[in-house]
């Protein structure tokens, strides 16, 4: 007998029509149920046993029979019908639709347990002692089910599924069904455990494959049923079945009954609904699913549906006054007061609201989906110059020139008004409701003004970049997150990073600066400029790193960019590429400290190398002073070109014997330097004087000349750490003239008792004793008287020469010597000549009535061989104007030899001026007698040497004679210098010499105080 299925059990998607479920329950109930029950038990004709039952298939209570049925049929109708509407979205996880009442669906699982006692127990058509095991096998199977279902159900979802744990326990009871008889109640437990696990894996793979099963008949009927038929074979006793079969034979049979099931229920089901689906529609409208199927099928209505009913009409008429009836003692009625609430709520905001529109400056207009207008407020109009109730109805492309306006997107209008006035309008299109008056509504803002200043600011801005694309120097802003916004064509040169390229990058990343000295990454400026708020400008250069890895030399700074609030903005680095400058200021540095000659460094650079070395405290080192001999007659000969080569081929062969710690200088004209680091003196004087023997035997040619020349060097042992840099020079200086002075082409070291150095010392700190004289008027002039002896006439006064130093008067013997050796006679020449001159015109102006006799001036041989000396003598004694007689010049007889041509000229040109001549210290040359009657002079002053001991000694007598003898046939008067004693005197007179002069007849005296005129000052 077929046993009552209840109806639960009969597949209803909630989609499908009711007339439809009703067709396909009518079809379950007549044909696939009954045909399929006849097969597996039998008694549909007769009490005889359907053909699976007569193979031994065994089906206790419906497990195939009744459940997998009713699974099949449920899987054709999803896969007939499909998923509800929002039940699964693209690239989303399924929808989960709420249950009706979860405590209910529990009560009634509850129940359901309880009712499958009976189903399960009544299969029996008897109370006898299996009733009892086929209870408990039911209930292990369902606790095994719920169990396994929502320990799965929490590992897939990770939470308790309590529709799991219902068909978990709906699944073990179906499992358990196929054989609660046969079975012990350990094997129910595990029988509806798997059962829960193959519920809870159907349920996961049908979501995943998109079939929608609304009440999961599925996974907790069809794939238990099928499970539960196919193990029972396994797990049950073999005499409780009673096939008499063996296990494989049970298995064999069991399976081919699951077959026949699935292709008969899902076959017969399958045809039924493309057959049916042809004349009716097996699934209901779309508004009709969103709606529910008990109010579209079966108009059931309650308050909350009057509800939705009221709520629905309310958004169709608009009306917001409108509010609904709500009873106060239902939830539906709480809900109904709820909604009246907030629509009093709407109803004010949009009061407010438009009022606010009305007020607006902006315009507000909307418009339908279809374009026409629907509203205009107060600034709308004005702004477009028109009027609401003349455009409502019209179309929006009478305002908005037709264009395409989008949802979310701003356009620009161009309005020309009567006056011709361009106006500029921005409109932001935003979407309204769909259906409703307004579908599209637009805020529209005059932005002329704005238009206007952004119109200035691009053409400022076009400005700007225009002139920092032509300026030389690299710019670069970036905002206040150190991200690049502009550079300019200098900067994109200097950093190889073009500007669309580094736009929105890190400056730190683009603008790199390397450290001049460490070579590592220096501090961005613009990110100090970020961090410290104030402008930097660097004081020393850096290289900035090209996107090549090439490095350029700048200078550069960096500057906050501000708004007017003070805020930063951003900031701001300017650079320069100095490569032209640096190389320009090493080539500066170069020539400022080397030779453009030779190509060694110059005085400069060597005295500072020279006081580091002095500065160190340890060490032994030796300076040379070179200074070539017979230089000046290749440029005399061959002139400076050839000099210029001669020097060079020198201090090429310098270089060849120092080491490369050791420095070559030249300091001027051809004196060079050596400067030998921690090396011994003798060591020094090898190296010295092997340089000596090379330039010795150096043969230089120049055209057809050949010349030979040599080097006189001195050597200074720099030992004494406390010596100076003066100290250092002037020694090797001292050192090297004393090798000339020796001889030349030879070497001297200096040591501090060396009395030719000492002698030279002494003269060279007269040097700047003499130019103070000279440039203070520190000398004085004195006056010496010449007497007659045997002479009918007077004879005159001898000027003399003092210094004056912090009141004392020196002696030309003490300062002569180096004048004369550092050529500074012309100059002192030149200060007598001046001073005697104007002292004589001054007191011949003052008493012209006055004899004020002669007076004689010495003139040394340079100031003789001084061609400008010479002609500025005559213009000066010329301006003079003085008597004739007034002035005799004394030159002394090797001056007069060594000159003689232009000494006879001279001397002819101030005797045509008045003036007279003596010659000096006659009789020490050895052509003395030769050249005197050439020379047209009127005294011969005999020398001192021979007059100190003339009374003495004979053969000066003899000398004294003949020099007076000579005078005498050459009508020139004789004077005796260095008169100290009587004797002298007497002996003079015996020769008959005509003057006299020495202390015996006069002392020197300041001429400020002769001629009985004290003179306050002298010399003028």
């Amino acid at each position: 007998m077929l046993p009552l299925q209840p109806l639960w059990r009969v597949p209803s998607p909630k989609e499908c029509h009711f007339f439809a479920y009703l067709w396909t329950a009518l079809w379950i109930a007549l044909l696939i149920y009954p045909v399929f029950g006849h097969w597996a038990w039998g008694g549909l004709l007769g009490g005889e046993s359907g053909w699976l039952a007569s193979l031994g298939f065994v089906d206790f209570a419906g497990s195939t029979v009744v459940h997998s049925v009713g699974g099949w049929v449920a899987l054709a109708a999803v896969l007939a019908i499909g998923p509800r509407q929002g039940r699964f979205n693209q690239n989303q996880p399924p929808t989960a639709f709420p249950a009706g009442n979860l405590p209910l669906a529990m009560l009634g699982a509850l129940f359901m347990i309880l009712g499958w006692f009976g189903f399960n127990g009544g299969s029996t058509l008897a109370v006898n002692n299996q009733v009892p095991g086929i209870l408990a096998n039911t209930v292990l199977g369902a606790a095994g089910g719920i169990l396994s279902a929502m320990l799965m159900g929490w590992r897939t979802r990770r939470y308790a599924d309590v529709m799991y744990a219902i068909n978990g326990a709906i699944a073990g009871l179906v499992a358990v069904t196929a054989g609660a008889h046969a079975i012990s109640m350990s094997a129910a437990l595990g029988l509806g455990a798997v059962s829960g696990v193959l519920m809870v894996v159907t349920s996961e793979w049908l979501l995943n494959h998109r079939i929608d099963d609304a009440v999961g008949a599925i996974p907790a009927h069809l794939i238990p049923g099928i499970w539960g038929t196919l193990a029972l074979p396994w797990i049950a006793n073999p005499k409780e079945l009673g096939t008499g079969l063996s296990t494989l034979e049970q298995a064999g049979v069991q399976l081919l009954g699951v077959v026949v099931c699935g292709l008969w229920s899902f076959g017969i089901a399958w045809l039924l609904f493309r057959i049916s689906g042809r004349y009716f529609p097996l699934r209901v409208s779309a508004e009709d699913e969103k709606m529910g199927l008990n109010l579209a099928e079966h108009g059931t209505h309650n308050e909350l549906t009057q509800l939705l009913e009221h709520m629905r009409r309310h958004e169709q008429q608009g009306d917001m006054r409108q509010r609904i009836e709500a009873d106060p003692f239902s939830e539906v009625g709480e809900i109904a007061a709820g909604y009246n609430r907030v629509a009093a709520a709407l109803e004010s905001a949009i009061g407010h609201t438009r009022v606010m529109l009305h007020n607006l400056r902006d315009g507000v207009l909307t418009w339908q989906a279809n374009g026409l207008l629907t509203s205009l407020n107060p600034g709308a109009e004005q702004l477009f110059g028109v009027q609401a109730e003349q455009m409502i109805g019209t179309p929006v492309s009478r305002l908005l020139d037709s264009r395409n306006l989008a949802p979310g997107e701003r356009h620009e209008i161009k309005l020309r008004s009567a006056t011709q006035e361009i106006r500029y309008l921005e409109i932001q299109v935003s979407e309204g409701a769909s259906g409703s008056a307004s579908e599209r509504s637009g805020m529209v803002r005059d932005i002329t003004e704005r238009k206007r200043l952004q119109e200035q600011l691009n053409r400022e801005r076009d400005l700007a970049r225009t002139t920092l694309a032509s300026i030389g120097d690299g710019v670069i802003t970036c905002d206040a997150s150190g991200l690049i916004t502009f550079m300019n064509s200098e900067a994109q040169r200097l950093t190889g990073w073009h500007l669309r390229d580094a736009r929105e990058k890190p400056i730190q990343s683009i603008y790199r600066l390397i450290d001049d000295n460490t070579g590592s990454l220096r501090s961005n400026p613009a990110r100090q400029v970020l961090t410290q708020h104030r402008a930097i400008h660097s004081t020393d250069d850096g290289w900035l790193e090209h996107r090549d890895g090439q490095r350029t030399p700048i200078q550069h700074s960096a500057a906050p960019i501000r708004s007017r609030s003070g805020i930063t903005l951003g900031a701001v680095a300017v650079f320069q590429d100095v490569s032209v400058t640096r190389q320009l200021a090493d080539q500066l540095n170069y020539q400022a400290s080397h030779d453009n000659l030779t190509g060694l460094i110059n005085r400069r650079a060597f005295e500072t190398t020279l006081s580091h070395l002095l500065n160190e405290k340890e060490g032994s080192h030796v300076l040379c002073y070179l200074d070539l001999d017979q230089f000046k007659i290749v440029n005399d000969t061959c002139g400076h070109i050839a000099g210029d080569e001669l020097l060079r081929q020198v201090a090429t062969k310098l270089q060849v014997y120092v080491r490369t710690s050791d420095t070559v200088a030249r300091l001027g004209g051809d004196e060079f330097a050596l400067l030998l680091p921690n090396c011994p003196i003798d060591q020094a004087c090898q190296i010295a004087d092997a340089i000596r023997c090379d330039i010795e035997n150096y043969r230089f040619a120049w055209q057809e000349h050949t010349f030979g020349i040599g080097v006189s060097i001195g050597l200074v042992a720099l030992t004494d750490h406390n010596m100076q840099l003066t100290d250092a020079l002037h020694a090797a200086d001292a050192a090297c003239y004393t090798a000339k002075e020796a001889g030349r082409n030879r070497l001297h070291c200096y040591q501090a008792n060396d009395h030719s150095v000492l002698e030279r010392d002494g003269e060279l700190r007269w040097v700047q004793r003499l130019q103070n004289a000279l440039d203070n008027d520190h000398f004085r002039l004195f006056a010496q008287p010449i007497k007659a002896v045997c002479a009918k006439r007077p004879a005159y006064q001898e000027i003399l020469l003092r210094l004056e130093e912090d009141g004392n008067l020196i002696t030309p013997g003490s300062f002569l010597p180096a004048a004369e050796r550092y050529h500074f006679m012309p100059r002192i020449d030149r200060w007598v000549v001046r001073n005697t001159l104007a002292w004589l015109s001054d007191i011949t102006r003052s008493a012209p009535d006055t004899a004020w006799g002669c007076w004689g001036v010495n003139l040394s041989g340079a100031s003789l061989s001084d061609g400008e000396f010479c002609r500025d003598l005559i213009t000066q004694v010329h301006k003079a104007q003085l008597p004739k007689g007034s002035l005799c010049f004394e030159i002394t007889e090797s001056a007069a030899i060594a000159q003689l041509s232009s000494v006879i000229e001279l001397i002819h040109t101030l005797k045509q001026l008045g003036c007279r001549f003596a010659l000096d210290d006659f009789g020490t040359g050895l052509s003395s007698f030769s050249y005197l009657k050439q020379l047209p002079v009127d005294y011969l002053k005999i020398d001192g040497h021979f007059i100190r001991h003339v009374h003495e000694d004979p053969i000066d007598r003899a000398m004294v004679e003949a020099i007076h003898a000579v005078g005498k046939a050459l009508n020139i008067e004789t004077i005796a210098e260095f008169v100290e004693t009587q004797q002298t005197l007497d002996t003079l007179t015996t020769l008959g010499i005509d003057y006299a002069q020495g202390f015996l007849l006069g002392h020197p005296g300041s001429l400020t105080q002769v001629g009985g005129q004290p003179i306050k000052v002298m010399p003028r």
